[in-house]
């Protein structure tokens, strides 16, 4: 029982994580891509749909966690299908598509029950789809790959370079990039400053912030996968870890060069880059299995 429970919160962990990053990602890309501020204000569908800047919105991302949690609820008794499978990850998308997308026992928008009964345009019902089904096929697909790759054989050591340690270190760097993106849009949201992308692009010390954070997390990654792959670490002291570095510099390089943060919105803005991180280093490292 204290194995399976231990395997559930695992499951748990990485389900939580997945949702959070990839409806974030999603989030941002489709709300830019088709201006939900401006969709969000016409006729009826401001009715149906706050604000896209209403606090209550912003919270979407932060309770995104409680929603991987669900899943992972909902998905475990038929976790060994999904692993046993060739193609798992199309029969958890496919359970998506049809039971939570199209076939909902809510009139939601994009489902069959809401094109009937909801008032909401076709329009509408169609320009949802596009961020719900590629969130939904990146949370099948990594979901997945990630859980088979635990219980794959682990292939013989191959004798590594520094170079290619520093290699990975720099790629999870790199994506941890969106994650600073992402924290920084939704603090400047919560604060309701409005962000000129001209001036902070041209703004070589704003931009510099993020030089110094990138070189830091490089550094780290690099010390901390050795740790990590050694079975020292586990992945919610890496996330803790990453969390509080780049909180605090971000906060620091605030504080000497520019102007003092306060602490909430530094540690909304460090929370994204350590998720990322955090479910990076699995992705680029694979730590050896502990023998017995």
């Amino acid at each position: 029982m204290k194995n399976s429970f231990k395997e559930f919160l695992g499951f748990a962990g990485r389900a939580a994580l997945i949702q959070t990053v990839t409806y974030f990602v999603f989030g941002l890309i489709m709300s830019n891509l088709f201006d939900y501020g401006s969709i969000f204000q016409q006729d009826v569908i401001r009715e149906f749909m706050r604000p896209i800047d209403s606090p209550a919105t912003l919270l979407g991302p932060l309770l995104q966690p409680i929603r991987g949690l669900l899943f992972a609820i909902g998905l475990w008794p038929i976790r060994n299908t999904l692993l046993e499978n060739k193609r798992g990850w199309l029969i958890l998308w496919g359970i998506f598509i049809v039971f939570g997308i199209l076939s909902t026992p809510a009139a939601a928008p994009s489902s069959l029950e809401g094109l009937i009964y909801s008032k909401l345009p076709l329009w509408y019902h169609l320009i949802g789809l596009p961020e719900m089904l590629l969130q939904t096929l990146a949370f099948s697909l990594l979901l997945t790959w990630w859980e088979k790759r635990r219980y794959q054989p682990a292939p013989a050591p191959r004798p590594s370079t520094g170079v290619s340690e520093v290699l990975k270190a720099v790629v999870v760097a790199c994506f941890a990039y969106m994650g600073y993106a992402a924290g920084s849009l939704l603090s400047a949201a919560i604060a309701r400053i409005q962000i000129d992308m001209e001036a902070a692009a041209s703004d070589w010390r704003t931009q510099m912030m993020f030089v110094v954070a990138f070189v830091v997390n490089v550094i780290l990654i690099f010390g901390v996968s050795k740790r990590w792959l050694a079975h020292k670490m586990a992945l919610w002291q890496v996330f803790l870890l990453f969390w509080a570095v780049d909180t605090l510099v971000p906060l620091g390089y605030q504080f000497f060069f520019l102007s003092p943060m306060p602490l909430p919105l530094a540690l909304l803005i460090g929370f994204f880059p350590a998720l990322v991180i955090t479910v990076g280093m699995p992705i680029v490292y694979k730590p050896a299995r502990p023998t017995s």
